[in-house]
């Protein structure tokens, strides 16, 4: 056999791992990238939830309020003599 096949045979082998290698390293890397992403953005979305929630409370605290404050100032122009009427549940005193 011709002396330079024999060394050009596992070179060009060595070349092809290494290639395939490179690439399989490039496509892992891409991965790791969109995964990291993604959870990233599932991050994001359980902190807009969380957000949501807690703007829905104070905005159902904010109505007892509301609705407490009216009731006082109907007790007060209705001439009611004291106590006022008692706290809503829920609210903190």
């Amino acid at each position: 056999m011709d002396p330079l096949l024999d060394r050009l045979g596992p070179i060009l082998t060595l070349l092809g791992v290494l290639g395939a290698a490179y690439m399989t390293y490039r496509a892992s890397n891409r991965k790791l990238r969109t995964d990291s992403g993604q959870q990233l953005l599932n991050e994001r979305q359980e902190d807009i939830v969380a957000l949501r929630q807690e703007n829905a409370e104070l905005r159902r605290h904010r109505r007892i309020q509301d609705d407490y404050i009216g009731q006082l100032r109907r007790h007060i122009n209705d001439g009611s003599p004291p106590p006022p009427p008692a706290w809503p549940d829920g609210l903190i005193t």
